[in-house]
C-alpha cells in the first residue's frame, strides 16, 4: 500500500488547551504562541492506496471553512482556504474517488468533512469506519459530551447511517479495518472511542523508506511536541488513559522502528523515535511527506 499525508485544513488552537497541565513557560519553548496565546495546527489526513487500487482516507479534517459561521471560524482560527480538495486534485483525484474513510475519532477537526450543511455526503462513494465505542459516544446523547459532539456532527453521522461500519473490538488489542494491512486499534484516551490506525509495510510519499509498520496516533499524540508523557491536551476525556497509551505505544515505536504519524503537527507529518533518558522519547528521523517517489 502507499500512504500520502495531506493537509486538509490549517487552524489555530489555544496553546494552554493543547498542552493541558503543562505550564506555558515549558510548552512555549517548543511551540511559540501568537499574541492571543494560540498555536498553529494542521488537520493532517492520510490518503491510502491499497494494492487493489482502492483509495481510502484516514480522517477528513474540518471541512469547508464556509460551512462555519464567522464566530466559529474566529474561535478556531480556521483559515479560509479548504486545502483537502486541492490536495486531492494535485494527485488527479476528487472526493468521488475515495472508497472508504477511517476515523480516529469524531471531533469536528477530524470528521468535519463527512457531509455538507445540507446533509449531502461529501464523499459520495465512501464507506465510513470508526470504533463502535466512538459511534456510541456520538449518538448516545450524553450531555457531558455535548461540546465534543455538537449537533452538526451528530447529524452527519445520522445522515450517513447506512454507510457507517462500526469496528467492534473483537480481539484483544485489535479491531477490524477496511482493507488488508490497515488495522483499527483501540486507543482510549483523547476520547473513549479514540483509535489509532496501524499500516503494514507501507510505501511513503516523499521517502524511500518502507517501514515495517506506521502508526497514525490521532490526538493521543497530535504533534511532535507531545512526546512527553504529561504533554497532552486539555480536551482529553480520559487523560490517564492517554498517558498509558503513550507509555505503551511510544515505547513500541522506538523499540520496533515504527513510524509515528501526527494528526496536527504544522511542520512534520511524522517521525521515527528513540528513547531518551532525560526527555523520554525524541525524534531520531523526521518525516515531512512530499511527492510520491
Amino acid at each position: 500500500m502507499r500512504l500520502t499525508p495531506l493537509t486538509a485544513n490549517t487552524f489555530r488552537s489555544d496553546g494552554g488547551a493543547m498542552f493541558g497541565l503543562v505550564p506555558k513557560a515549558l510548552w512555549e519553548k517548543r511551540c511559540p504562541a501568537h499574541g492571543d496565546n494560540t498555536i498553529d495546527q494542521r488537520a493532517n489526513v492520510i490518503l491510502v492506496e491499497t494494492d487493489d487500487g482502492k483509495m481510502g482516507l484516514v480522517d477528513t479534517g474540518c471541512g469547508d471553512p464556509e460551512w462555519y459561521g464567522e464566530r466559529e471560524r474566529e474561535l478556531h482560527g480556521l483559515e479560509s482556504e479548504w486545502l483537502l480538495p486541492q490536495s486531492l486534485a494535485a494527485l488527479g483525484l476528487d472526493f468521488a474517488d475515495i472508497d472508504w474513510i477511517v476515523l480516529t475519532h469524531a471531533h469536528w477537526d477530524h470528521a468535519g468533512a463527512l457531509t455538507d450543511p445540507d446533509g449531502t455526503p461529501v464523499f459520495p462513494n465512501a464507506a465510513v469506519y470508526l470504533r463502535e465505542t466512538e459511534l456510541d459516544s456520538v449518538l448516545g446523547g450524553d450531555p457531558l459530551l455535548y461540546k465534543s459532539y455538537p449537533p452538526k456532527v451528530v447529524q452527519s453521522f445520522q445522515g450517513l447511517s447506512e454507510r457507517i461500519f462500526p469496528a467492534a473490538d473483537n480481539t484483544p488489542g485489535k479491531a477490524s479495518g477496511p482493507a488488508p494491512g490497515v488495522t483499527i486499534l483501540p486507543a482510549s484516551g483523547h476520547t473513549e472511542g479514540q483509535a489509532c490506525i496501524l499500516f503494514d509495510a507501507p510505501r511513503l510519499a516523499g521517502s524511500d523508506a518502507i517501514p515495517q509498520l506506521a502508526l497514525f496516533a490521532g490526538d493521543n499524540c497530535p504533534t511532535q511536541h507531545h512526546l512527553r508523557m504529561v504533554f497532552q491536551t486539555a480536551y482529553d476525556t480520559f487523560p490517564l488513559k492517554t498517558r498509558a497509551w503513550k507509555r505503551s505505544w511510544l515505547a513500541k515505536c522506538a523499540e520496533e522502528d515504527i513510524l509515528l504519524l501526527f494528526s496536527h503537527d504544522p511542520e512534520l507529518f511524522g517521525a521515527w523515535l528513540h528513547a531518551d533518558p532525560k526527555h523520554e522519547f525524541v525524534i531520531s528521523k523526521p518525516y515531512a511527506g512530499g511527492p510520491v517517489a
